[in-house]
């Protein structure tokens, strides 16, 4: 069973639990909107012509599904698309040079607080979550440019819903969401032992602002 399932099962389970003990609020909200930045460490495969490969800025879109757990708290999750493309960064002479084109899939659960009860028009809120991203790169030449499908991610932000009824409103976020990708080498030093290589996970490190509608039922 795929990361995407087995973290979408948690999600479903937890819900049912709670949901057993009170009456419980849901939400769908379709988005869209854009997400930017990310550069993908590759100085490890020992190209002097090539030291990362840069995400490139663009739309997203995708579904968030909600459960209130109390009043101010609410379990989600989320599924968000970034059609995108790699660009191979060339560190002799700063050019780009096109790879490939991309969908990069974010599959997370989150944990959303509200600032104001659930009778409140406007409220404001922080959320932050983890999953899986995947990178829907096809093959270059017969082999896959990054040696990998699916990373850990995670996510941190907030924004503001308004309800212009008690069964529809607007959504507006911001979010960070970095992307574990490959494996680097830094130094590590111990004042008593000295420095020692030591390896590490690069990040690609995105930022996305989304906005959507809310559908809310009980």
């Amino acid at each position: 069973m795929s990361l995407q399932k087995i973290l979408f099962l948690i999600f479903l389970f937890t819900c049912g639990a709670l949901s057993a003990h009170a009456q419980r609020e849901y939400e769908v909200t379709p988005f869209f909107g854009a997400r930017v930045g990310g550069n993908i460490d590759v100085t490890q495969q020992g190209n002097p012509n090539v030291d990362f490969l840069k995400i490139k800025n663009s739309e997203d879109y995708g579904i968030l599904a909600g459960v209130s757990l109390w009043d101010n708290f609410q379990a989600e999750f989320m599924w968000n698309r970034q059609p995108t493309a790699l660009s191979a960064h060339n560190p002799n002479d700063g050019t780009y040079t096109f790879l490939s084109n991309m969908n990069l899939d974010s599959y997370q659960a989150d944990i959303l607080y509200h600032f104001k009860g659930p009778d409140s028009k406007f409220r404001p809120f922080i959320v932050g979550g983890l999953g899986v991203s995947h990178f829907g790169l096809p093959p270059v030449n017969g082999q896959n440019p990054l040696g990998f499908s699916n990373r850990f991610s995670f996510n941190l932000g907030g924004g503001v819903k308004y309800y212009f009824t008690q069964h529809f409103g607007v959504r507006a976020e911001l979010r960070w969401s970095p992307s574990q990708t490959t494996q680097g080498q830094t130094q590590y030093c111990d004042p008593y032992y000295g420095c020692s290589p030591t390896m590490v996970t690069n990040m690609a490190e995105q930022v996305q602002a989304n906005i959507g509608l809310i559908f809310r039922f009980k």
